[in-house]
């Protein structure tokens, strides 16, 4: 069996004692354990490691992120669970597998590994992707967002310019009738694809949720234009 652990390695919410736990502990059953910094990025950019991924058993965010993350990249047959916020026991049991003491010195590799990562705070991949099960194919995030993330392809909305997105903003996925927005780096759920509530349900007026993110837009381009 192969597994693939995303660390996460520009954002906290993923702990990396516990992945090293999972790494330990699987690699001594017997699988082939794959660590990855981010694998938003690497589905930001369709890497050609996804397909490979793919294959494996993910342990990554909530995984219905996962899965909306995944088929964004090209691959609608995923299999994943969460090491988001549980402990490495809980991870091993959904794999089958017996959890082990793991010694500072198991872990060293591992630990090392994720230290080494690469960390891009503010910087790192941060983009939409669709629960196309519940997305209604309204077009309300296209006509929202300001920064050209969406358009309309086939009479379907799709996410076709990530890299556009604002590092941190969340709110087209506020104003979806549906929920079909997931933002897998965000800290509450629904929103990062997590079946609990934790968003508060605000009522959102979309035309001054616009005007903010566009006058954000304009200001962050006047800076650019001005270093330049």
């Amino acid at each position: 069996m192969k597994i693939t652990i995303c660390a996460c390695s520009s954002r906290t919410f993923i702990d990396r004692a516990e992945v090293a736990k999972v790494a330990v502990a699987a690699q001594k059953a017997g699988m082939e354990v794959t660590l990855v910094s981010d694998l938003c990025e690497l589905c930001e950019n369709k890497s050609e490691e996804i397909h490979n991924i793919a294959a494996t058993t993910i342990v990554a965010c909530h995984p219905r992120a996962v899965k909306s993350l995944m088929a964004f990249a090209g691959e609608d047959d995923v299999k994943s669970l969460s090491i988001r916020g549980r402990s490495a026991e809980d991870v091993l049991k959904e794999l089958g597998v017996q959890p082990v003491d793991v010694s500072a010195e198991d872990s060293e590799a591992w630990m090392a590994q994720m230290e080494t990562m690469p960390k891009r705070l503010g910087d790192d991949a941060w983009f939409p992707t669709l629960d196309k099960d519940v997305c209604a194919e309204c077009g309300k995030c296209l006509e929202f967002c300001p920064f050209g993330v969406y358009e309309m392809v086939d009479e379907r909305i799709r996410v076709v310019h990530p890299h556009n997105c604002k590092n941190n903003c969340p709110a087209c996925a506020r104003t979806c009738p549906a929920s079909a927005i997931i933002f897998p780096k965000y800290d509450r759920s629904p929103i990062n694809g997590g079946e609990s509530v934790q968003e508060s349900a605000i009522k959102l007026d979309s035309k001054e949720l616009y005007a903010k993110t566009l006058r954000e837009k304009l200001a962050s381009r006047k800076i650019r234009l001005i270093r330049e």
